[in-house]
């Protein structure tokens, strides 16, 4: 048996996180191709985004939330999208950590 480092752990589980969120694919489905257990992603998802948010989300019903996303003229060099008052530009080639954050940033905040 093989046993990580907790800080070897969250390192590992941040970039599958960031793959994650990248991917624009369900938890079940990106958890079946990369042979991970869909709960391991939750709980990860859970603890990385307390830990970096200072106020605990208080009930299941508002971690939960769906929001409605709205896509504006997607061309060939990149995508807008319309989440409520934000809008978000994606220009060809974007950073996907970046955009990782972003949406891990907005899961805190909706």
């Amino acid at each position: 048996m093989v046993f990580i480092a907790y800080s070897e752990k969250q390192e590992l589980w941040s970039n599958r996180i960031e793959a994650f969120l990248a991917s624009g694919q369900s938890r079940r489905t990106w958890c079946q191709e990369h042979g991970l257990p869909e709960h391991q992603l939750g709980y990860w998802l859970r603890k990385l985004q307390s830990s970096k948010s200072s106020q605990p989300v208080s009930s299941t019903s508002e971690r939960n939330r769906w929001i409605s996303v709205e896509t504006i003229t997607p061309t060939n060099t990149g995508v807008s999208m319309r989440l409520g008052k934000v809008v978000l530009e994606l220009e060809y080639g974007f950073d996907p950590k970046v955009l990782a954050d972003v949406v891990m940033t907005l899961m805190t905040v909706c």
